[in-house]
């Protein structure tokens, strides 16, 4: 059988030139217990496997629970996978090397628009004020436009570390089950 992490390589070139083809739901819980879901911009793979996406340190899912349930649905090839795991949030107090190198190559890579959001002053999920502070353009320094600004410490690099993927292509009915045992992934074929 074939593992989810060769399949879905597969799933994401065929999307690749669909606007909006790297959103992805991502489900939490919160203090309560209750699920919380929220559309996220994957962003590719570290080289662990663990799977990128970038939050602001003050969004709600930062002190929710760090186990979750991300959910890709493919419309071309009409697959979904369904991959569970737990979450690390790589601020700028990272004490892994890797992971702190991982943040600043994530935070160049970010579009202008992206960056300046960083810079926004109001907490997520507060009334909107119009900020008097103009955030730097594009994250970069104010004189010459051209070199970025470091990460602001509110800038997060997440990586959800995969342990299990329920894949399921609707064309045919196959379902398969993977799952992290012992550092090796073991494959299941199920009823869909």
């Amino acid at each position: 059988m074939t593992l989810w992490r060769e399949r879905i390589k597969t799933s994401i070139a065929k999307s690749r030139d669909m606007k909006g083809g790297n959103y992805v739901q991502l489900a939490t819980c919160d203090h309560d217990g209750e699920p919380r879901v929220r559309t996220v911009v994957f962003r590719g793979f570290a080289p662990n496997g663990a799977m990128k996406m970038i939050t602001d340190k003050r969004s709600a899912k930062v002190s929710e629970s760090t186990r979750c349930e991300l959910c890709w649905w493919f419309p071309r090839s009409s697959e979904q996978y369904r991959i569970s795991g737990t979450l690390h949030y790589v601020g700028d107090d990272e004490t892994n090397a890797e992971r702190r190198t991982q943040r600043q190559e994530m935070w160049g890579k970010l579009s202008d628009k992206a960056r300046e959001q960083f810079y926004w002053e109001h907490v997520p999920r507060t009334p909107y004020n119009q900020s008097p502070e103009k955030p730097p353009a594009g994250g970069r320094d104010s004189e010459t436009g051209e070199i970025l600004e470091p990460p602001p410490p509110i800038f997060l690099l997440v990586l959800l570390e995969p342990l299990v993927c329920d894949y399921l292509r609707l064309e045919d009915n196959f379902r398969q089950i993977d799952r992290l045992a012992d550092r090796e992934w073991v494959s299941e074929r199920v009823n869909p």
